[in-house]
């Protein structure tokens, strides 16, 4: 939806492609999003971060057990995967620094 956030993305993991790698090592859960066919322009194809390269959007998501909800043990579990999370999120926040939301 907007191009020049994806592009930030892009950018801020084709430059730092190791911290990325190491962030998604290190997290229990795979990053998903839409992704287009081929690196796009301006990318190298040999890079190690290509398949994320080629991304439109990028997410990771935790479903949680129903019986985590019933018994009541869900806060201590949030509060342990949104840790979890943090590091790509903040990846993902200092790469959008930058960015300006259109005004209408």
């Amino acid at each position: 939806m907007f191009s020049n956030a994806t592009a930030l993305v892009r950018d801020h993991i084709a430059a730092h492609g190791a911290a990325w790698g190491d962030i998604l090592t290190a997290q229990p859960f795979p990053v998903g999003g839409s992704a287009l066919k081929n690196v796009p322009k301006g990318f190298d194809p040999a890079h190690p971060q290509a398949e994320y390269l080629k991304y439109k959007s990028w997410y990771i998501e935790d479903p949680v057990p129903d019986a985590l909800l019933l018994e009541g043990d869900f806060v201590p579990y949030a509060v342990e995967r949104f840790l979890a999370m943090k590091p790509l999120n903040d990846f993902l926040n200092e790469a959008l620094r930058d960015f300006q939301m259109p005004t209408r």
